[in-house]
């Protein structure tokens, strides 16, 4: 017969308050639900948890908790049947001077308790709601003045989850939760901003409104909106004292003459700003309210279009101005962020303010180089697209679809492991030769280029393909552009897999989802003709293969006829991917963002063959052949000279057979030693040519074809 777990851990791991202190991660390891289900070891396990609460050393007590705290999740009942012994304990701990950990400890031991068992009207009246109000007031002081930042966190996010299961019973608090906000909300100009105590804070506050029931928290929302604008207009303002607005300086603020403290301060007050907007976007509101779009917009486009260098004759302090134009990329990220927020919560009604805002970020990408702030705008700008409607401007998707292809284009323009035997054409023959010696000697290169250095570029490069896919799904871009981002999204399907994660970016992650983003591109344009689609089996096949997304792949390949597109895509056969079959238009785009290779095609001689010299073609053999006069009856170095002469000539007499048989006749007869016949010559080009690549010249034997013919 199997001994009960508990009868196990009562008789050994809790059988002394220094045992059960030493062996409490164990024994929270040990603890299951089937464990604590009600047995007859059930009050001998309740009765040991409350002896380690009552025990006079804080180690004993702080065991005690947490083995309250892992029962109360696991067994309801147990829970209920103690609630109200360990509330009598926990509680009065929190205004006791204890460790960080038993504070920490008794903190989620009574958020479990208020919390768990909410569908239970009478524990909720007997033991929950006489004693919300009393944790609330016991933990305000403790949060405020306390120097553990975690659990200065870990009461903001309990405060949090409580307020709103009993809203009606903090009503009376409204105004302390509102200051203990401010504390941590109000800035900072001495250290550095702590994210998570200001996120713990502002999502405090997003749900304060609550506390004014289902008819007053959507004026409590509003007025929370309304202030927080005030707030960050006037922080913003005091970060851009020394540039113009409406064409002068800015009032002085008072209190802020001094900019090493004033300007940290404010860039903290509008960081915090932005943090509270975010969750007060997304804060629960029982009945519709009229959310002040147009004010947020205006702040967010005057956060993202302010200058960092502006002119002006106006007089002013120039470490002041120093210092305002330093913070100046923090502001457009703090913009970015709002923007991002309020296209997340208010997609599709931020349509009227779409083209100014796309506008704007447009304009700042397009001066921007920075990698950092390059991923601000591109997660605003793939925001803005993604959640709200069709791009309707022509002229805002070319030139936003210009400003993100350079950036895009990088994954496809990498010379750097290019042989220098390559790159160099003015050496001499025994320098080439040198350096083909040591070919493949790439393989040992530990210091190879990677194309996104840091992780902002590489999550740039994913945000870029991202905004062009969208872009590519609006009716607004124009045919030569759709062509360019289609070819760039081919290149970089094929770039991708004969590349290394690591010679990609430093993320191992950033690879796959690169590739991702890049096949559903190529999926999406060959979905909108059924002749592409209908030739693009192994692109949806591998689409598949790699993203996981199979249900609309298998219904493109199910039923490759879809319904008519509603936007202006061309198909597949529309994409020029030869310089012959560019427009104008076209080359003329691909010239302006700089994607054409700056080295001269290769094939372009080819056309002028027969009508150019022969030392054009093949550059080491510059010298003219001698006249045929001067030649010997049996030569052997001249020979070599007059070798690339038959290349140009197989094509004049293979092709068009227009000289007769008897001027051929004639010409061995005046020549019947020295040149010689047609096949033979056809080989000797092509040796030419293997010894350009292999540096090994044949033996050839020209007495012995002059004796048999």
């Amino acid at each position: 017969m199997d001994v009960h777990p508990l009868k196990t851990l009562l008789q050994l791991q809790l059988a002394s308050d220094s045992s059960a202190v030493a062996h409490l991660p164990f024994t929270l390891a040990s603890l299951t639900a089937a464990s604590l289900v009600p047995s007859p070891h059930s009050p001998k396990w309740t009765a040991r948890i409350n002896s380690l609460l009552h025990a006079k050393t804080s180690d004993a007590r702080w065991a005690g908790l947490c083995l309250a705290h892992k029962t109360a999740l696991l067994s309801q009942a147990i829970m209920i049947e103690s609630a109200q012994s360990w509330i009598g304990v926990a509680l009065p701990l929190l205004a006791k001077k204890e460790p960080s950990p038993v504070h920490s400890a008794a903190v989620r031991l009574l958020r479990v308790i208020f919390s768990a068992a909410t569908e239970m009207s009478e524990f909720q009246r007997q033991v929950a709601t006489p004693n919300v109000l009393k944790f609330t007031t016991a933990v305000m002081p403790l949060a405020e003045n306390h120097p553990d930042v975690d659990l200065k966190v870990l009461i903001l996010s309990t405060l949090t989850r409580l307020i709103p299961l009993y809203p009606t019973l903090h009503r009376a608090s409204q105004n302390a939760l509102s200051s203990l906000c401010f504390t941590f909300l109000n800035g900072n100009p001495f250290k550095p901003p702590n994210h998570k105590l200001t996120t713990a804070a502002s999502q405090l506050y997003a749900v304060l409104h609550l506390t004014g029931g289902k008819v007053g928290a959507a004026n409590l929302w509003r007025k929370s909106v309304d202030d927080t604008l005030a707030f960050a207009w006037s922080s913003f303002s005091s970060l851009r004292t020394t540039f113009l607005v409406d064409g002068r300086l800015p009032l002085a603020i008072a209190g802020s003459n001094e900019p090493l403290t004033s300007i940290p301060l404010n860039l903290d007050r509008l960081r915090c700003c932005i943090a509270v907007l975010n969750d007060l976007f997304v804060a629960t509101v029982y009945r519709p309210i009229q959310v002040p779009l147009g004010a947020l917009v205006k702040l967010a486009l005057a956060l993202v279009t302010c200058k960092k260098d502006e002119k002006t004759d106006q007089h002013f302090d120039a470490t002041t101005r120093t210092m305002e134009s330093a913070v100046t990329p923090h502001i457009w990220s703090l913009g970015c962020r709002l923007v991002s927020s309020l296209a997340d919560s208010f997609g599709p009604q931020l349509t009227p303010h779409l083209p100014r805002l796309v506008s704007c970020l447009t304009i700042q990408l397009e001066q921007e180089s920075l990698s950092a702030t390059r991923l601000s705008f591109l997660e605003a700008l793939r925001a803005a697209l993604s959640h709200g409607h069709a791009l309707y401007s022509t002229m805002t998707a070319n030139r936003l679809a210009k400003a993100v292809l350079p950036i895009a284009s990088i994954l496809i323009d990498r010379r750097t492991d290019a042989r220098p035997a390559e790159i160099e054409t003015g050496k001499s023959k025994k320098g080439k030769k040198r350096a083909r010696d040591f070919e493949g000697d790439e393989v040992f290169r530990t210091g190879h280029e990677v194309v996104c250095p840091t992780t902002d570029d590489s999550q740039a490069l994913f945000c870029a393909f991202v905004v062009l896919r969208l872009l590519l799904r609006t009716a607004s871009l124009s045919a030569a552009l759709q062509s360019i981002v289609c070819r760039v999204a081919l290149s970089a399907l094929l770039a991708l897999p004969e590349m290394l994660p690591s010679a990609l970016s430093p993320d191992p992650q950033s690879h796959s989802l690169l590739l991702d983003e890049v096949q559903e591109i190529c999926v999406e344009f060959a979905s909108a003709s059924v002749e592409g689609l209908s030739k693009s089996l192994g692109l949806v096949v591998g689409s598949c293969s790699t993203q996981g997304k199979k249900s609309r792949e298998i219904e493109l390949l199910l039923h490759p006829r879809l319904p008519p597109l509603m936007r202006s895509m061309p198909g597949v056969e529309a994409l020029s991917l030869f310089r012959a079959e560019e427009s104008q238009e076209e080359s003329d785009l691909l010239k302006s963002l700089g994607l054409v290779s700056a080295d001269p095609p290769t094939m372009e001689p080819q056309p002028t063959m027969e009508a150019e010299p022969v030392a054009s073609v093949v550059p080491h053999a510059t010298l003219s052949p001698p006249p045929m006069s001067q030649q010997p009856s049996t030569p052997q170095l001249p020979p070599l000279a007059e070798k690339p002469a038959p290349i140009a000539a197989p094509p004049r007499t293979a092709l068009p057979p227009r000289p007769p048989a008897a001027q051929l006749q004639q010409q061995r007869a005046q020549q019947p030693k020295i040149a010689p016949p047609a096949p033979p010559a056809t080989e000797v080009a092509m040796q030419v040519e293997d010894d350009e690549k292999n540096e090994e010249m044949p033996s050839i034997d020209l007495d012995s074809d002059s004796d048999a013919e």
